[in-house]
């Protein structure tokens, strides 16, 4: 079942998969394929038409990678970051800010990153922005007492139990401070038991919130070098760029595998690490930078939207991506024609429907939303009647002192008749 949406608003950035307890991304299933595949059509069909006044790709993609000081990193991974940002600055015009971490300073490497992590999302956050972070160093798993996996952080193996206790990350106490974004974030984490990290509940957001992990829950990762997963993502992103132009991370993914040195047994991990939201998260590499004219220094950014439209097409089979790309010009035409005042029209998913039920995240989310618009139709037309009824209502005047009547209704004239009835009103008796 395929469901555009018809949106006012900022960029919302997915329709997926899910069950109560998890929330792993399964990116070789053939509805994800099709669904990331999908999104990447109809976004570009979208982007073609000057009319809507927000792009369905990001303004402004920000990256903050994160290793050890080379006093305390004893898997070297300067060189190999070093390259990362080189690909993200130069091939996909990303802002790259490299953050080291040292554990033999006085502030804490706790301290630190939590610094960094805040930082980044008071300086950088926007709309219409991602917010790419990047971790690279040694990861372990940490269970608390309720059960629940956790993901710790440090940049040497073999550490003295003090040492440890002071060096470590819990990454998920630090990762509160991207939780609540106006753009959406991307996690990539090149570390061992990447998959061990800890995930919330899901509810409905108009942000995205994905992670990338180097392995699955339980697993370990090569060191840096060819056969790195950091490797395999630079050769995966200079891949891409010059063969999709746009992918999501679960195209990414995929990628990732495909490196000619990247260990055949070894499956990254996608997890949703937010609320579920209307679309998946899609890379790109931003256009050259224009000079600024007046329109568009005085471009207005929309931050909430005003009206809601969803509509689900049953489907006997899956579409082609030239059904959708002709379907995204034909509509896109009538729009223009008809003058309809749409930001963005955005990409709802592509769900299984024979044999089970409907994804309960992407249902949820989509009742939400129509929940709450109608909800606020229901308001303005209560306020609208209340209005008219008080309109209706006539004014209480204080009453008039029997001096004040006369003074307005003068007595008739003397040789004129004057009955009875008359009198009595103007004296108030």
């Amino acid at each position: 079942m395929a469901s555009p949406s018809v949106l006012q608003g900022p960029p919302v950035v997915h329709s997926k998969q899910r069950t109560a307890s998890a929330a792993t991304v399964e990116y070789d299933d053939d509805f994800e394929k099709a669904n990331a595949s999908l999104q990447v059509a109809w976004s570009t069909v979208m982007d073609q038409s000057a009319y809507y006044r927000i792009s369905s790709f990001y303004k402004r993609v920000k990256c903050l990678l994160i290793s050890w000081d080379k006093s305390c990193d004893d898997l070297h991974t300067d060189a190999e970051v070093s390259d990362l940002a080189d690909v993200l600055e130069n091939t996909f015009r990303y802002k790259v800010i490299r953050k080291l971490l040292n554990s033999k300073t006085e502030k804490l490497p706790h301290q630190q990153l939590m610094k960094f992590i805040a930082d980044f999302s008071y300086y950088e956050d926007a709309p219409r922005t991602l917010l790419l972070v990047y971790y690279a160093g040694h990861g372990s798993p940490k269970s608390s007492d309720d059960g629940r996996h956790g993901l710790t952080l440090t940049g040497q193996r073999t550490l003295s139990e003090d040492v440890k206790e002071a060096s470590e990350i819990v990454w998920e106490s630090i990762e509160r401070n991207l939780s609540q974004t106006k753009g959406d974030v991307l996690e990539i984490f090149d570390c061992c038991y990447a998959g061990d990290l800890g995930r919330d509940g899901q509810t409905w957001s108009r942000r995205s919130f994905e992670f990338l992990g180097a392995c699955g829950s339980g697993n370990t990762t090569p060191a840096p070098g060819p056969k790195s997963f950091t490797r395999a993502l630079i050769w995966a992103l200079k891949s891409l760029a010059q063969q999709e132009k746009r992918f999501t991370v679960s195209g990414l993914s995929r990628k990732i595998r495909e490196a000619p040195n990247f260990p055949q047994d070894q499956v990254p991990v996608q997890l949703d690490r937010g609320p579920g939201s209307i679309e998946r998260i899609m890379l790109a590499p931003l256009p050259e930078p224009i000079v600024e004219t007046e329109s568009t220094s005085n471009e207005i950014e929309v931050t909430e939207p005003q009206g809601l439209l969803n509509l689900n097409f049953i489907l006997d089979k899956p579409p082609t991506k030239d059904v959708i790309t002709n379907f995204g010009e034909n509509l896109n035409k009538f729009i223009i024609r008809e003058k309809m005042p749409v930001n963005r029209i955005v990409w709802g998913g592509l769900t299984s429907w024979e044999g089970s039920q409907p994804s309960p995240g992407a249902h949820s989310q989509k009742l939400v939303a129509a929940k709450r618009f109608k909800d606020g139709l229901r308001r303005r037309s209560e306020r609208k009647q209340r209005e008219a009824e008080q309109a209706k209502i006539p004014r209480l005047q204080t009453p008039l002192s029997s001096v004040e009547r006369a003074t307005l209704s003068p007595s008739p004239a003397n040789d004129l008749p004057q009955s009875p009835t008359k009198k009595r009103k103007l004296s108030g008796t």
